[in-house]
């Protein structure tokens, strides 16, 4: 895992075109891959950059094997995730299991998206992807 490399991806759960807006216009983000109309976006400081930053649309979470909303806090569903980047998934999958790490779900695979990815929960409910591709 690149712990070094963490990267935040927040979890849209209103207006996604409003967001997309303000990181684009008000705070300047270029659009690396998605648009206003989602579900998804990777956005860059400058033109040419690698992204640093993301939104999804918290609607499409449970399209990810084993998704639920944290235990406890159904009036409060994720609104960010942190994104662990890895060049060994499923490695590092195997390794974090063997240490009791529960994962939400098998790694996947989204050939439309290059992402290959699985998520769990730290102690405190706080949601986290394991990511073998782009982000």
């Amino acid at each position: 895992m690149h712990f070094d490399k963490l990267t935040v991806r927040i979890l849209v759960r209103k207006n996604y075109g409003q967001c997309f807006d303000f990181y684009t216009q008000k705070l300047g983000l270029t659009p690396v891959w998605g648009d206003r109309n989602g579900p998804y976006t990777s956005f860059a400081t400058a033109p040419g950059q690698p992204p640093c930053f993301a939104i999804f649309s918290g609607a499409n979470m449970p399209m990810f094997q084993g998704y639920q909303p944290p235990v406890g806090a159904p009036q409060q569903p994720d609104t960010v995730v942190a994104i662990l980047p890895t060049s060994d998934l499923d490695g590092d999958y195997q390794r974090l299991r063997a240490a009791g790490v529960q994962f939400l779900g098998e790694p996947q695979y989204i050939a439309d998206w290059g992402m290959h990815c699985t998520y769990f929960r730290d102690p405190e409910g706080n949601l986290f992807e394991l990511s073998g591709g782009d982000i």
